[in-house]
C-alpha cells in the first residue's frame, strides 16, 4: 500500500483550516453558508454612505450583505446588489429602505416585506428601495415644532421687552421734559435773588473801598500795638511772677507742714481755743470795765478818803 506523502496531509490540513476559518468567520458575521442564498437589486439615487458588507436587516435581525455597490453614470443611479438568507420568503410588495443604525449615522439596509400571500420574489429580481431619514434627521424633525415654539415665545418676550423699553424712554423724556420746565423756572424765580445779591456785593465793594483810609490806619494801629508789646520786658515780668508763685507755693507748703505761727494754728486745735478762750476773758473784762469802771479806777478831786 503507498504511503500518502507528508505534502499531501499538509495540503489537506490547511485546506481544512482554512474552510474552517472561512466558515467561522461567516457565522460570526451571521451569514448562513448551509442554507443558501438570494441575489437581489435595488436602485438608489444616492446611498448615503453605504458601504459593501453593510448588513442586511430583517425585523431587527440580520438577514442578508450588500455584496456590492455600482455606479450607473449614464443614469446618475447607483446599483445595490445584496444577498438574502432563502429562509426568507420576499413577495411582490417587499422593498428595501435605506436606514441608519446608530448616532455615528452608519448605513444598512432594512427588508419592509410586502403581503404574505403575494408571490415571491425569484432570485435575481430587483426590489424597489427608500431612503429613510437619519436618526439625525428624525431628530431634528423632532426638534422643529419645539423650535418654532421657542422662537414664537423669543418674538413675543422680544415684543413685550420692546413696548417696555419704548414706555419707559417716552417716561424718561416726560421726566426730562418736566425737569427742565422746573429748572426755568427756578432760574426765573431765582433772578431777583441773584439781581439783589450782585447789588449788595456791588455796594459791599463800594464801601470796603470807602474804608480802605480807615483799615489802612487801622493796621498802622495794630502794627505799633505789635510793636509796644515786643518792646516791653515781657520775659523779666514772667520771671517775677514764677518767683512769686515759687514764694505762695512755699508758703503754702509752711502752713501744711505746720510751720510757722500760721502753720500751728491751722493745724493745733488747742492753740485755736485757747486763743478763743482769751478772746472771750479780753470781751467779759471789757464789758465789766464799761459797766462798773469804780471797781478798777478809783479818783477824787479833792484826794482820796480815808477809810
Amino acid at each position: 500500500m503507498n504511503k500518502v506523502p507528508k505534502e499531501v496531509w499538509i495540503g489537506l490540513f490547511a485546506t481544512m483550516a482554512l474552510l474552517l476559518l472561512f466558515i467561522g468567520i461567516n457565522f460570526l458575521k451571521g451569514d448562513d453558508l448551509f442554507t443558501g442564498r438570494n441575489t437581489y437589486y435595488s436602485i438608489l439615487d444616492d446611498v448615503k454612505g453605504l458601504k459593501a458588507s453593510a448588513p442586511v436587516l430583517f425585523k431587527g435581525l440580520k438577514a442578508g450583505t450588500v455584496t456590492d455597490i455600482e455606479l450607473l453614470p449614464e443614469k446618475g443611479l447607483v446599483l445595490v446588489t445584496v444577498e438574502v438568507s432563502k429562509k426568507i420568503k420576499l413577495t411582490q410588495g417587499t422593498s428595501l429602505r435605506l436606514v441608519s443604525t446608530d448616532l455615528f449615522d452608519t448605513k444598512a439596509l432594512q427588508i419592509d416585506p410586502g403581503p404574505s400571500q403575494a408571490r415571491e420574489h425569484k432570485d435575481s429580481d430587483t426590489l424597489p428601495a427608500l431612503i429613510a431619514p437619519s436618526l439625525i434627521e428624525n431628530l431634528v424633525g423632532d426638534l422643529t415644532p419645539l423650535k418654532d415654539k421657542v422662537e414664537t415665545s423669543l418674538t413675543n418676550v422680544n415684543r413685550i421687552l420692546e413696548a417696555l423699553q419704548t414706555e419707559q424712554i417716552r417716561q424718561s423724556v416726560e421726566n426730562l421734559n418736566q425737569g427742565s420746565r422746573e429748572l426755568g423756572l427756578m432760574i426765573q424765580e431765582s433772578r431777583g435773588p441773584v439781581r439783589q445779591t450782585l447789588q449788595d456785593l456791588s455796594s459791599i465793594s463800594t464801601e470796603f473801598r470807602k474804608d480802605q483810609p480807615l483799615m489802612r490806619k487801622s493796621l498802622q494801629n495794630l502794627q505799633q500795638f505789635s510793636d509796644t508789646l515786643a518792646a516791653l520786658k515781657l520775659q523779666q515780668t514772667v520771671l517775677q511772677a514764677e518767683a512769686a508763685l515759687q514764694s505762695t507755693a512755699l508758703l503754702m507748703d509752711q502752713v501744711r507742714n505746720n510751720q510757722g505761727s500760721l502753720g500751728r494754728l491751722m493745724k493745733d486745735s488747742s492753740l485755736y481755743y485757747n486763743l478763743q478762750q482769751s478772746a472771750g476773758s479780753l470781751d467779759a473784762l471789757l464789758k465789766d470795765l464799761r459797766q462798773n469802771p469804780g471797781r478798777y479806777v478809783q479818783f477824787s478831786v479833792f484826794g482820796k478818803k480815808s477809810k
